[in-house]
């Protein structure tokens, strides 16, 4: 006789929930609670926390709601079960979204993906990155809305639900149609160009003998990049601005003498607090590991991208023919040497500026302008050379990388050209010609 009851309040909870009789419903689910709580039927128990966490949910009543949520999460962890979790989890991502904090909705919104994806449900998987993307829309990131609703989509296909494949293809076109529209302010236009500026004017007193005012200049770019991201409202520009923080600290680094270190070895030093500072800003951002573009891809695709290194680094070596950076050509050096190219160069600097600075600056600028800004600031970093041939070889390897990115979505291919560019740049053709 419990059990009739406990499920005839059930359902009658819900159904007053639905109709909007809240006070109703919240009575009726709360007798259901207490007839599965003396039963001790805890998959129910977890179920009705869940009704009662949405009732108060469509109450505006969030700390309530948190706290029902948090109850249903820990008596469907004692059960293990992995799908009430996940729907704990988007409960309390929707109270942070309506309360108007995104990012924290985001972060519950992962977690939530992470249980269906142990669970084995891919149908609410994809209904959970949906939301990702309309929280990603609300805040103008339409590039990010569009790979989250792409993501979706591509579950719904492969599981045959035709209908919600369609309806994200439906939300997909309407956020290119809002990105082709939305036109960063000239304001924003003129700062991020001025920023450019800033950073070119600090290479050049670095490359032509005036370090210390290249050193003062990059430092306070670092400080004004900082507060003016700190203050600004506008979520995708002060993304980029935080991203842009990073190459006046690759700088600052290199100018601070460290002992009497081989220059090979330099590059693995300073790549360390780079990974950190990429490893913080992909945790702050909320970008997931498939975003920043560490996945495979398509190999053949990716090895064929990785093959033009060796041309690029043979074509750079011909412009710029830098001295060797170990002291002999032999296998032990050369894959030391290849091994730091790969991960101090090629890993670091594509991590930052194709998977961090390009995602964020298309966020800002949509995808031509944003590919042709991250290429801009990658070419400015290569000043130091004291060669405009390089200067333009350099910016166009760097718009051939964002594009590959942007067909791809991987960075293996283009890290490895990097790495296996540099390798034959600065390791091999010394000792070839």
């Amino acid at each position: 006789m419990e059990q009739q009851d406990a499920y005839k309040y059930l359902e009658q909870g819900i159904k007053l929930k639905e109709l909007g009789d809240y006070p109703r419903a919240l009575a009726n689910l709360q007798r259901s609670l207490q007839n599965f709580t003396v039963l001790k039927d805890h998959e129910r128990i977890g179920e009705v926390l869940l009704e009662i966490g949405k009732t108060y949910l469509l109450m505006d009543d969030y700390l309530l709601s948190q706290e029902t949520f948090l109850k249903a999460q820990e008596t469907f962890k004692k059960n293990k079960n992995l799908t009430g979790q996940g729907y704990a989890q988007v409960g309390i991502g929707e109270i942070y979204e309506k309360k108007g904090f995104h990012e924290e909705a985001r972060a519950h919104y992962r977690k939530a993906i992470k249980f269906f994806q142990k669970a084995q449900d891919p149908e609410k998987e994809a209904i959970v990155l949906s939301k990702l993307g309309n929280s990603f829309e609300i805040q103008g990131a339409f590039q990010d809305a569009i790979y989250e609703q792409d993501r979706s989509k591509n579950i719904f296909k492969k599981i045959g639900l035709h209908k919600e494949y369609l309806d994200s293809w439906g939300k997909i076109l309407k956020l290119k149609e809002k990105l082709t529209a939305a036109r960063p302010s000239k304001k924003y236009i003129l700062i991020l160009l001025g920023y450019l500026f800033l950073l070119v004017t600090a290479e050049l007193c670095t490359a032509y003998n005036q370090k210390e005012a290249g050193f003062l200049l990059h430092a306070a770019l670092i400080f004004v990049l900082l507060i003016h991201s700190s203050i600004t409202p506008n979520y995708t520009y002060a993304n980029l601005l935080r991203s842009m923080i990073i190459l006046p600290m690759i700088r600052t680094m290199g100018l601070i003498p460290l002992m009497q270190i081989e220059p090979l070895y330099w590059f693995i030093i300073i790549s360390i607090p780079l990974f950190a500072a990429a490893y913080v800003l992909i945790r702050i951002q909320g970008i997931s590991r498939r975003r920043v573009g560490l996945i495979w891809g398509n190999i053949p695709t990716q090895l064929l991208i990785a093959s033009s290194g060796l041309i690029l680094g043979y074509v750079e070596f011909q412009i710029l023919h830098p001295l060797p950076m170990i002291h002999t050509l032999n296998t032990t050096n050369l894959i030391i040497g290849g091994f730091i190219m790969l991960i101090g160069t090629g890993l670091a600097e594509e991590i930052i500026f194709r998977g961090i600075l390009q995602k964020n600056a298309e966020n800002v600028l949509g995808m031509g302008a944003g590919l042709l800004y991250t290429s801009l600031l990658f070419a400015s970093l290569h000043i130091g050379w004291n060669s405009f041939p390089d200067l333009i070889f350099v910016f166009l390897v760097a718009m051939f990388y964002g594009y590959a990115f942007q067909k791809t979505g991987s960075l293996i291919g283009i890290t490895l050209s990097h790495g296996l560019s540099n390798s034959v740049l600065f390791l091999i053709m010394p000792f070839v010609i």
